[in-house]
């Protein structure tokens, strides 16, 4: 069996003496500590990684989505229109083209009640 003096010769200083157990066991748990906060934060950086690529997969799907709606909104706006549309509705509606000397460009309306008012 070996004896103490021994088992801490790896901690032995230059002038030749062996640092106290108090000094060793206090540096193993600085260690040890250091080592687990490591661990911790390298644990906690993946899970935020992990979050962060859950978001941005679902916020992707989102934006493909709205891109869709988009895109069948646009469609539906051609077409609503489209001025044979437009011109088969409003024969179908009775209205008839009106001739350029029929047309009359009025300026801003002026309510009665506004202009005699201070």
């Amino acid at each position: 069996m070996m004896s103490s003096a021994a088992v801490y010769r790896i901690f032995q200083r230059a002038d030749g003496r062996a640092a106290s157990v108090r000094t060793v066991v206090i540096a193993l748990v600085v260690a040890a500590a250091l080592l687990t906060a490591a661990g911790v934060i390298r644990v906690a950086r993946r899970q935020e990684v992990l979050r962060l690529g859950f978001e941005l997969s679902r916020r992707s799907e989102q934006l493909g989505r709205l891109q869709e709606a988009q895109r069948r909104l646009e469609l539906e706006r051609a077409t609503l229109a489209a001025p044979d549309r437009i011109r088969r509705l409003a024969t179908q509606l009775g209205m008839t083209p009106v001739s350029p000397d029929r047309i009359r460009i009025l300026g801003p309306r002026v309510d009665a009640g506004a202009a005699g008012a201070p």
